[in-house]
């Protein structure tokens, strides 16, 4: 199924539209605050037809992290080729890759942040529990597959070592919290400043802080 440069999938099946919907309403309210009844308004159906796809919040909300990590895994994960040497210079590209990927995604970027914030005993973001580190979801494998090519890039001496956590904290923040919160920002703070300029603007500023953390 196709997607559009906003994220969401051609006209497709209930259950797609569901989900195009959910991302966009777990995205601003979080978990506890968004209702069913509030996905039926949104996606223009009533609560038989959404329970008859999803038979709990927390069966739908494990089902929209899916999506979002599955999607996010399909579009970088062509370019963390195995066989090819890891450099610097490919970390910049597919990172500023996932940087343009999430700021043309802005409601999949706030998610993927309530998310993470949702780990641990304390966490008051997500508030289901959906591992991100569980290797046979989406999510999990993109961690993994990260995690692994860093660690590579370590090995080889084309990357600083860090502590691993705080190698994918430095990415997930880089990628993820300008697209989640810019474009809230972007049309009150800089009026004449178009989407395009700022993207490009924000990709050059995602190479430079990911080569500045990155250099050996």
């Amino acid at each position: 199924m196709k997607t559009d440069p906003a994220g969401t999938r051609e006209a497709g099946s209930p259950r797609d539209r569901i989900l195009d919907r959910a991302i966009e309403l777990f995205a601003v309210h979080g978990f506890e605050a968004m209702t069913m009844r509030m996905l039926g308004d949104a996606a223009g159906l009533d609560n038989s037809s959404l329970y008859r796809h999803f038979t709990s919040k927390t069966e739908l909300a494990n089902a929209v992290l899916d999506r979002v990590a599955g999607d996010f895994l399909a579009a970088i994960e062509v370019d963390i080729d195995s066989s090819q040497p890891v450099t610097l210079d490919a970390l910049e590209a597919i990172t500023a890759a996932a940087g343009a990927y999430f700021f043309d995604r802005p409601s999949a970027a706030r998610l993927m942040v309530h998310w993470v914030m949702s780990v641990g005993a304390d966490a008051t973001g997500f508030g289901v529990s959906v591992p991100i580190t569980d290797t046979s979801r989406p999510g999990g494998r993109l961690l993994g597959l990260l995690r692994k090519w860093l660690g590579e890039g370590v090995r080889r001496g084309a990357l600083r070592k860090h502590a691993m956590p705080d190698a994918v904290i430095i990415l997930f923040g880089a990628i993820l919290l300008r697209p989640a919160t810019y474009g809230h920002l972007l049309a009150s703070m800089e009026p004449r400043r178009t989407r395009g300029a700022a993207r490009k603007a924000w990709e050059r500023e995602l190479r430079a802080a990911v080569r500045g953390a990155f250099a050996p």
